[in-house]
């Protein structure tokens, strides 16, 4: 057994985001910044917030809230030429995973110059630390602000390929559970079971050691109870912290141990049909664990039996159906004609395809073809 465990970002869990923040700015002595976030939580007045007490604090602040929800690389190319602009000294990054990619896309090139197109399909070398980048997540989902990768789609080649590196990690995680209070049930539940999945995938993926494992159980038990709570009463802040934590949890374990036939799923099929990711994660799940159960070792079947309150030697349909009703009870779809968008003319095909691409897959604990993939899209129809 050999394994790396390597995470050099702070984290600063449940102090209030705004009193972190201005700490953290004045240690790294940074009076040029780059403020990261998106129309969402403009609209929510989140964003302002924020804005306004780096300016009150005396620091020059270039606003960048042009991020989707799939980002391209054509948005971090718009926020690097305005970061370059303004000769920044540090990023801070607002939202979900999307907002801080995109800040984590901006910082590296930042410091090691070049386009994203470089290091995403040219190869370039990452050789020198990213610029300072806090991390302040709104979500308790992808756990982008504890990894050193950042998922961009490049419009030109919208096939889904990440750029990472240990020169990317965010610099601090500024982990403020109340930033979650105004997110809504839906997506509560879809960036939730994407921190959950993160866990999951991890626990029986092929890089799985005994470091990463104690992480992946601790999210998905605390997200198999805390996830509904937060859904159904997005004001229960035990809830939320709970969230907050196992998406702490859920990001560690991915970044280290890998992910697997979920998320490589995933990308195509949001890449296709624009989905949001968590979401289609969540639809995925079920499908991918029933295909995934014949490589998943006994005692490690038993240990999510155990963790999501089953019989210890319950058979492995009973745990495909328990992971459906714990979407389902979400709220979120367990097929694609539950969507309600038109599924004629998708090229089913190349989503099966692309899937056997993504370089996540080699961390499945099953070998995956395009065939396997063509079967469980139907089965998900």
């Amino acid at each position: 057994m050999t394994f790396t465990y390597y995470l050099p970002t702070k984290i600063i869990f449940g102090q209030p985001a705004l009193e972190a923040l201005q700490s953290e700015l004045a240690v790294l002595k940074a009076e040029r910044v780059l403020f990261v976030s998106d129309p969402g939580l403009v609209q929510l007045g989140l964003a302002d917030q924020v804005q306004t007490s780096l300016n009150e604090a005396g620091r020059a602040v270039a606003t960048f809230t042009d991020v989707s929800s799939n980002p391209t690389t054509v948005e971090v190319a718009a926020g690097l030429a305005l970061a370059c602009e303004q000769n920044v000294q540090a990023l801070v990054a607002l939202g979900g995973g999307s907002a801080i990619d995109v800040a984590k896309a901006v910082a590296m090139l930042m410091s090691n110059g070049g386009s994203y197109s470089d290091y995403q399909w040219g190869g370039k070398w990452i050789s020198e630390r990213s610029l300072p980048l806090l991390a302040v997540p709104t979500t308790a989902g992808t756990g982008s602000e504890v990894s050193r990768v950042a998922v961009i789609v490049d419009p030109d080649n919208p096939f889904k390929k990440g750029v990472l590196s240990q020169q990317m990690f965010p610099h601090a995680a500024i982990v403020d559970p109340d930033l979650t209070r105004s997110l809504p049930p839906r997506l509560t539940a879809a960036t939730g079971m994407d921190a959950f999945i993160h866990a999951l995938e991890c626990y029986i993926g092929r890089r799985a050691n005994p470091y990463t494992d104690q992480f992946c159980l601790a999210a998905m038990e605390t997200a198999w109870t805390a996830l509904p709570q937060a859904v159904a009463d997005g004001s229960d802040m035990s809830a939320r912290q709970a969230m907050m934590l196992a998406a702490l949890w859920g990001g560690t374990a991915m970044d280290h141990a890998g992910l697997g036939l979920v998320h490589s799923l995933s990308g195509p099929l949001t890449g296709h049909l624009h989905l949001h990711h968590g979401l289609a994660n969540a639809l995925i799940l079920p499908y991918a664990m029933r295909f995934n159960l014949p490589a998943v070792s006994p005692e490690r079947v038993q240990r999510l039996n155990q963790a999501f309150g089953l019989p210890v030697e319950a058979g492995g349909e009973t745990l495909v159906a328990a992971l459906t009703q714990f979407v389902a009870g979400l709220g979120l779809p367990t097929h694609l004609n539950e969507l309600n968008q038109p599924l004629e003319g998708v090229d089913w095909a190349a989503i099966a395809e692309e899937t056997t691409r993504m370089v996540l897959l080699q961390n499945n604990p099953r070998s995956v073809t395009a065939a396997d993939c063509e079967v469980l899209l139907a089965q998900m129809r």
